[in-house]
Formats: C-alpha cells, structure tokens, sequence
C-alpha cells in the first residue's frame, strides 16, 4: 500500500509530501471504529510525525506535536479525543486516518483534487472492507460525501449539532453506521456543552 500511495502520489503533481494513517498499521486489519478525515494539512512533512502509520499503541491525536502545543494538546486534537471518549475507545484502536494521503495547506490548493479524490476513495474502498469497521466517522462535507458513496451510505439524516445551522449527518451502510461530522477545527462542538444534548441524540445507540 505504501508503494501505491508513493506512485499516486508522484502522479498526481502535488509536492507538500503525504501521510495516510494517524493510527497503528495493526488497524488495518481489525476496527471497530474508523475515522476518516480530508486529507493532511500544512505545506511540509515533519520529521518527527509518521508518514504511513504510527507505532504500536500510539495515535497522533494523543502523542504527537500539533502546531506548537504539547503532544495532544492542539484544539483538534483534544476535539477528536473527546469524539473517541463519547464512542468510549481508545485512540490508539481507532483506525484513524486521510481519505486522500496528498499533504495541502487547504483542499482549494491540492494539485489534481478530482484525481486525488478518486484515488482516495479506491484506496478507502479496500481498507474499510479489509478492516470491517461497524461505526464511521467523517470529518467535514467533502469526506463525509465521498465515504458515503464508497460504502453505499443510505437513509442520511442531518442532526443539528447545537452551532447554528450547522449540522452533522447519521446514515446507515451494510452491518454499520455512517456519522458524517463538521470539520472539527472550525467548529468544536465535541467538547462544547451546548452540544452534548445534540450530540447525545446523533451518537444514541453506538456509545453503549
């Protein structure tokens, strides 16, 4: 997979390095919960992060370094703990990771999007089905649009998340549940109590 990703990757023309998975490369192969996100942000690769999985019983969102704070202390970061709290597991377990591996500084700015996208979604088509995972969760519209699709999402709803006229999305897929979440660093509704109430509901029976 590794080997695919590096030729996608040359093809598609983008220069600002890759990174697939923010979990262990054992999650693959066995998850529960997924959790999928746009692709990597920034415009250079840091040395100190991993580029196609994290070691053994560690997670990004908990050990690693995140735009000057301390290792899991960025405000996306301690937002995507608090999702992994309410689903009740450890981030270390979650097969966390990009849908489309090209690093940008914003998706306006990726070379080829619509390539880079279809590469996405074969590659996630493959992973999802090897790794079985019954709950997953999309970070933003464009994720949530694309997973949809490659697993067959059917009956979305959208759920207010307590933001306005901001909403989140629950559909149902073969032996799963799709959650389709705003993008959680513009909108922190994760750990914000006027959307516990809200996120009870669009969470009810999967935190069990």
């Amino acid at each position: 997979m590794r080997a695919q990703i590096e030729a996608a990757y040359e093809k598609s023309g983008n220069t600002m390095g890759w990174r697939l998975l923010a979990s262990p490369e054992c999650t693959l192969h066995v998850a529960k919960v997924a959790f999928i996100g746009l692709n990597p942000g920034g415009s250079a690769v840091d040395a100190a992060h991993s580029v196609f999985s994290m070691p053994d019983g560690r997670s990004a969102y908990v050990d690693e370094s995140w735009a000057g704070f301390a290792a899991g202390e960025s405000p996306l970061q301690r937002q995507v703990r608090a999702l992994f709290d309410r689903l009740k597991i450890a981030p270390e377990v979650v097969l966390a990771g990009n849908l489309v591996p090209f690093r940008s500084p914003d998706w306006a700015s990726l070379v080829d999007p619509k390539g880079s996208l279809a590469f996405g979604k074969e590659l996630w088509r493959g992973i999802l089905r090897q790794a079985g995972a019954s709950i997953v969760i999309t970070m933003g519209g464009e994720t949530t649009k694309a997973v949809a699709d490659l697993l067959h999402v059917q009956n979305i709803s959208r759920y207010p998340v307590g933001w306005g006229k901001i909403t989140a999305q629950r559909g149902s897929f073969q032996n799963g549940t799709l959650i389709g979440l705003p993008h959680l660093s513009r909108f922190g509704v994760m750990n914000r109590a006027a959307s516990s109430d809200h996120l009870d509901r669009l969470f009810d029976d999967l935190t069990n």
